[in-house]
């Protein structure tokens, strides 16, 4: 019998709470009547986050002439909305990187990082109209795994050493070992840290889009094919093989075919490289 929700969280414990920076920044950036200042001296409160915003407001990634040099102008710079990707994806990496990081954490945040950079541009290309919005979807999607290897570090890290080494699918491991697997609980992550709907349902669903709400399930599919791409790359922990049901059905969902998915493969390939500063920065 599948394991419910509530028994999910029980054995989970507490969930890492989503700090409280990122938190007064999500609430800003929903407000439209909320200023720069506003957003400013809430960010200023964070030195880490503001020299990490300050210095991909200067990367390469947006070509500026002139050195950015304070909050004000990196948030003119970059906007609200990537603004607020940037801090959800600090959150994320230091949840990813808590405790001793080593490979598998590494492995784990780059393929996030990837995979919410090609999840952006297949939005693009697809003319999706809340392309941020699925960039942060594909940097959370993976999120229960660095929850799992937090709470159980010595077993969790086994199954991910078994995956690494091509022994076993992590689904079917995780679900074997623990009961539910990391959808499930990046699922749960979100919704205690009372993430968009969309978000969520991104997490949960990525590997089985076609099980997704309807209203959010072309932004899943998206995230499933940044997913593939990050896989396909050989960046992160898995074998893209394992991913050819999800790709299926987002190419169901979202009416294309392989020969459509291969053109705008290479227009993802190609964000990749443009943006590999914002990889390197983070």
């Amino acid at each position: 019998m599948p394991i419910s929700p509530q028994e999910l969280i029980t054995n989970l414990g507490d969930l890492p709470p989503l700090p409280q920076v990122a938190a007064q920044v999500l609430r800003i950036a929903a407000d439209p009547d909320a200023s720069t200042d506003e957003l400013q001296k809430v960010i200023g409160t964070d030195q880490a986050l503001s020299a990490q915003i300050l210095k991909i407001a200067n990367s390469a990634m947006f070509g500026m002439v002139r050195e950015v040099t304070t909050l004000t102008q990196a948030i003119m710079t970059l906007g609200f909305s990537t603004i607020k990707s940037i801090v959800i994806a600090s959150s994320a990496k230091n949840l990813y990187s808590r405790g001793a990081a080593g490979l598998q954490e590494r492995l784990m945040w780059e393929h996030a990082l990837v995979s919410a950079i090609a999840g952006r541009a297949y939005g693009r290309a697809l003319r999706f109209p809340r392309t941020e919005e699925v960039f942060l979807a594909a940097l959370m999607h993976d999120i229960g795994k660095s929850v799992m290897a937090i709470k159980f570090p010595e077993r969790y890290g086994v199954l991910m050493r078994t995956v690494y080494n091509e022994q076993g699918d992590g689904l079917s491991l995780e679900l074997d070992t623990f009961g539910f697997d990391h959808a499930m609980v990046g699922e749960a992550l979100l919704h205690s840290w009372n993430i968009a709907a969309s978000i969520e349902q991104a997490a949960r669903w990525h590997h089985d889009p076609i099980q997704a709400p309807v209203e959010h399930r072309n932004l899943v599919a998206i995230v499933a094919l940044g997913n593939q791409l990050a896989l396909s790359q050989n960046i992160g922990i898995g074998r893209v093989e394992s991913l050819a049901t999800a790709t299926e059905e987002a190419l169901e969902i979202l009416g294309i075919d392989a020969s459509t998915l291969e053109a705008h493969q290479e227009t993802a390939l190609e964000a990749l490289e443009r943006d590999k500063s914002l990889i390197s920065d983070f």
